[in-house]
């Protein structure tokens, strides 16, 4: 993964069901989205929001805060079904109890009655990790902003370093981090440092990274917190910007610093076609595919299937590469401005050669059929020519003059009942430009209808 040395994370918040009415085993639920179109895939570190502190024979320990979902279900049981899906999708994922940062629960509670600070967060901090192992979980997330941070200075150097000593004793890795809304007076800030894995800074609240880094925190351990829900501008508007901002980097004080992660808020709102397209989008652009196969089914069906709206093809003699645009239209993919604003740019499928042209496609006559031709290019298997074929019939092509083709075989892809291209899958060839070097082609190409 590019310069993110804690992956691309994101959050969820089990007290919501979408959409209304819904619960987890829904079909057509958020939660089973995740698994049906493997978004989970696209995580390392999932925050499982929102945990309580609570107390116990022993000192505190936490547990999942308390809802109840349709059908009697609780947060517990949508903990237990996370925990066992995700990790069914990809067995590589990690899961962070998020702590709640508002109400009597929060990480302060900690220090509520009398005793000895230090003692208090060593039993917390066991308790913790007991906790932890027992649930299969692998760390602990702090949502720093709220009542949580009328923890004084000295309880935040107490409780995370402690729980940093606690985690560290372990055989196995625990992550301790953070994602807080913006700077706070109450920092221990050479504790932030050597304690967190990685601090997020809620970037989406407006909040610049410089107020963060010159209030005292850490370039090294800096990661970015993303969010793409209705009222979001640049640079947190759709996937293509964040990573734009990402993989620049940033320089402070004269030197240059790579984010150490990204984190989503959230997988599961009212907007959670788009917020679950885009993390996919997100993933592909921060971990490059290294093969030559390439399928859209998956990120356009976890956004509802919307249409595509704009397309832009670079062609010469042969079909070189495509890109498609779709939006959405429905409530669950509104996207960050509003509605009509869920807008799905996807990858570019070969690499930038020929003549480049950009089409839009009117929702009201979407593409129905492809068809061209492939064969032998120069001794090369490819696409040699494609058109694009409106329900009303308009036509937009054909890309590819097949100049140089010794084999011409035509094909023919069309949907069934009212179905339109809702996306693509084929596979790209490297091939020698005739003037030195080299570029990727389109070498088969499949439409996938819905």
């Amino acid at each position: 993964m590019t310069n993110l040395a804690n992956g691309l994370n994101a959050w969820i918040f089990l007290n919501e069901d979408e959409p209304p009415g819904t619960n987890y085993n829904s079909p057509n639920s958020c939660y089973q989205s995740l698994i049906q179109y493997k978004v989970y895939n696209s995580i390392n570190l999932l925050g499982i929001a929102f945990f309580e502190a609570v107390p116990t024979d022993n000192g505190y320990t936490i547990q999942i805060g308390s809802a109840t979902h349709p059908d009697g279900l609780t947060n517990q049981d949508y903990l237990n079904y996370v925990l066992r899906d995700a990790r069914q999708v990809n067995p590589d994922i990690k899961f962070l109890a998020t702590m709640v940062y508002s109400g009597d629960n929060t990480l302060t509670a900690i220090f509520s009655g009398p005793g000895d600070p230090q003692s208090q967060a060593t039993a917390f901090a066991n308790n913790l990790v007991a906790y932890l192992q027992a649930n299969g979980m692998n760390g602990l997330d702090v949502d720093w902003e709220g009542d949580v941070t009328s923890m004084t200075q000295t309880q935040f150097q107490i409780l995370f370093s402690t729980i940093r000593q606690v985690f560290d004793a372990q055989s196995a890795k625990y992550y301790l981090t953070m994602a807080p809304a913006w700077s706070y007076s109450t920092y221990d800030y050479p504790t932030l440092k050597e304690a967190f894995d990685v601090v997020s800074p809620q970037f989406y609240d407006g909040t610049p990274l410089s107020d963060f880094l010159d209030a005292g925190m850490s370039p090294t351990n800096i990661g970015y917190g993303a969010q793409f829900e209705p009222g979001n501008a640049a640079p947190n508007a759709s996937a293509q910007e964040v990573w734009e901002a990402v993989s620049q980097g940033f320089s402070y004080n004269g030197t240059n610093y790579n984010y150490q992660d990204i984190f989503m808020w959230r997988l599961n709102s009212g907007n959670y076609q788009f917020e679950q397209a885009q993390l996919m989008i997100l993933s592909q652009l921060a971990n490059p595919s290294t093969g030559n196969a390439f399928d859209d089914t998956a990120t356009v069906a976890a956004a509802g299937n919307p249409s595509i709206t704009q397309m832009t093809i670079q062609a010469g003699d042969i079909l070189n590469a495509i890109q498609a645009v779709n939006t959405g239209t429905t409530s669950y993919n509104i996207g960050t401005q509003g509605p009509g604003s869920g807008i799905f740019t996807l990858l570019q499928h070969g690499q930038s050669s020929g003549v480049s042209q950009t089409i839009d496609i009117p929702s009201t006559d979407p593409i129905v059929s492809i068809s061209g031709y492939t064969g032998i290019w120069y001794g090369w298997n490819c696409v040699l020519q494609l058109t694009l074929t409106g329900q009303s019939g308009k036509t937009y092509g054909p890309y590819g003059s097949m100049s140089g083709a010794t084999s011409q075989t035509p094909f023919t892809q069309s949907g069934q009942n009212g179905q339109t291209v809702v996306a693509f899958n084929g596979s790209t060839v490297t091939v020698p430009l005739a003037g030195g070097g080299e570029t990727a082609i389109i070498a088969s190409i499949t439409a996938v209808f819905a």
